[in-house]
C-alpha cells in the first residue's frame, strides 16, 4: 500500500502541526486587530506554543551560555533554538530585533563608520 506522502496526503503529525500553526496565525490576527504587535514562540518539532523556559547554573553564564534552554510540554523537545511567528511587518521586526541585540549600532553617539573599517 502506498504511503500518505505518495498519495499527496498529509500525515497525522503534519495535520496536527498545520492546525497548531493555523491557531497561532488566528491569535496573531486577533492581536493585530486590537493593535498589539506580538511574537509567539513555537516548538520547532511539533509547533506547540506550550514551551517552558529552563534556567540552570550553566544557563546563567558561569560555565555555559546566556541563551536559555526550552522544553516542549507536548512533544518533549529540548533545545536552545528559537522559532517565532509574528504579526509585525517584516521590516519593523528586523529593525526591532537588531535594535535589541545591537543597540550600539543605532546610537548617534557611537563611532563613525570609517572607524569600523580601518
Amino acid at each position: 500500500m502506498a504511503s500518505p506522502q505518495t498519495l499527496g496526503q498529509l500525515s497525522e503529525k503534519e495535520l496536527r502541526d498545520l492546525r497548531r500553526l493555523r491557531a497561532v496565525k488566528e491569535a496573531l490576527k486577533e492581536f493585530k486587530k486590537r493593535g498589539i504587535d506580538a511574537d509567539i514562540q513555537l516548538c520547532p518539532n511539533c509547533k506547540s506554543v506550550r514551551l517552558v523556559r529552563l534556567t540552570s547554573f550553566q544557563d546563567l553564564g558561569y560555565i555555559g551560555s546566556f541563551q536559555p534552554a526550552y522544553y516542549c510540554l507536548d512533544c518533549g523537545w529540548f533545545g536552545r533554538m528559537n522559532l517565532y511567528m509574528t504579526n509585525r511587518p517584516e521590516d519593523d521586526a528586523v529593525i526591532e530585533d537588531l535594535a535589541e541585540t545591537y543597540p550600539e549600532l543605532l546610537d548617534e553617539d557611537s563611532q563613525d563608520e570609517d572607524e569600523f573599517f580601518e
